[in-house]
């Protein structure tokens, strides 16, 4: 794939990327034209960002991350007591993200033992957070207790108390967050990568980096939670993006198509795994949540298709547009049937597949299975 651009063509890149005939819905008894629908999740930049090391991020977006923010800016204040109970507020946030986490899981065994039975890779990945989520928050528990006892004195000391193994599992809570959670920022990746464009074309190298670290700690999440070609494609395009914005803040990367091509295999990812998702919670009968996860793949791939240009991103329009009109009606509770998701999987699919053959990706979607 050629992702030669001229400048110019750059610029507006940039400023253009911000059962068969059975009919189902949310509310199945109301007439078509009447059913009831639910109100949309908004879109928004995350509250704030944590920063480890000068150089990985994490957006304050839920409970856990608003407290550890808290939690350093407290300790920042030289306030060890705030900073204290506020870690203790992680902790136990954590416990009680397991905790929900080992509810649900019981609640499928007990609704569809055969469904679980089938779906292994749930399973195990929830049993799997469940217990990574409480060693994690037994090492925050205690660096609660070395900071209120004043064996912490930096914030070195503190994130070297949290080290980047229990930092890694606190972000596989992605796995079992809510979908009010994840989807308002699930167009920030593609947002802080048309900045880190924007700002290396005005030799603003360090802050094109840090726009390339921000969208690199959602793909992180993402991977906390993903499996498969999905999560082989989101830990490339991590470790991509790490050096690239490492080359980038040195000023040695000579023109912005090496970060053209980074940014479509990234997106590119993020629409694998945004498919993958939607496919399981079908399968788990939470079709609103599908359908986010429907209007999170069309995102990534007319965000991918986008760097990728020309015929590439005219290939992915009809899918993209096609892909949001069925993730919106499965999202609010309006009427749709199964032909008509099945057919909509393959379409997005096949349009995710090429794309990836386009930019040079071996990684494919999976095969979709309607059910019964």
């Amino acid at each position: 794939m050629n992702f030669a651009l001229k400048p110019l063509a750059l610029a507006m890149l940039v400023a253009t990327t911000q059962v068969a005939g059975v009919a189902y819905a949310q509310a199945p008894k109301a007439p078509a034209a009447l059913a009831a629908t639910k109100a949309p999740i908004p879109t928004k930049s995350p509250d704030d960002w944590i920063i480890y090391d000068d150089t990985t991020y994490t957006p304050v977006v839920d409970a856990v991350s608003r407290h550890l923010d808290a939690a350093r800016k407290a300790f920042d204040a030289k306030d060890s007591k705030k900073a204290a109970t506020e870690m203790r507020a992680v902790a136990d946030e954590l416990k009680l993200r397991a905790a929900r986490a080992a509810k649900e899981d019981r609640a499928l065994v007990k609704a569809d033992k055969a469904l679980l039975a089938a779906d292994t890779k749930f399973a195990r990945d929830t049993q799997n957070t469940i217990k990574r989520m409480s060693a994690s928050a037994l090492k925050v528990s205690s660096a609660a207790a070395a900071i209120e006892s004043g064996k912490i004195k930096t914030k070195a000391d503190l994130d070297k108390a949290i080290d980047k193994a229990a930092r890694a599992d606190m972000e596989r809570r992605w796995l079992v967050t809510d979908v009010t959670t994840w989807y308002p920022v699930s167009e920030e990746p593609q947002r802080h990568f048309a900045d880190a464009v924007a700002a290396y074309a005005k030799k603003e190298y360090k802050a094109a980096a840090t726009d390339i670290r921000k969208a690199t700690s959602y793909l992180r999440l993402e991977a906390g939670r993903a499996t498969g070609e999905a999560k082989q494609e989101l830990d490339s395009s991590v470790a991509q993006l790490g050096t690239l914005a490492a080359s980038v803040e040195k000023g040695a990367v000579k023109d912005a198509q090496s970060m053209v091509k980074a940014f479509a295999k990234a997106n590119h990812a993020l629409a694998l795994e945004y498919r993958s998702e939607a496919a399981e919670s079908w399968a788990r009968k939470e079709f609103d949540k599908a359908g986010y996860e429907l209007k999170a793949a069309a995102h990534g791939l007319e965000s991918a298709a986008g760097w990728a240009g020309g015929e590439v991103k005219a290939g992915a329009s009809a899918a993209v547009a096609d892909t949001r009109a069925l993730g919106d009606k499965l999202a609010s509770g309006a009427t749709w049937t199964r032909d008509e998701v099945a057919k909509g999987f393959e379409a997005l699919g096949n349009s995710i597949n090429a794309l990836g053959q386009k930019i040079g990706s071996t990684k494919k979607a999976s095969p979709f299975a309607p059910g019964a």
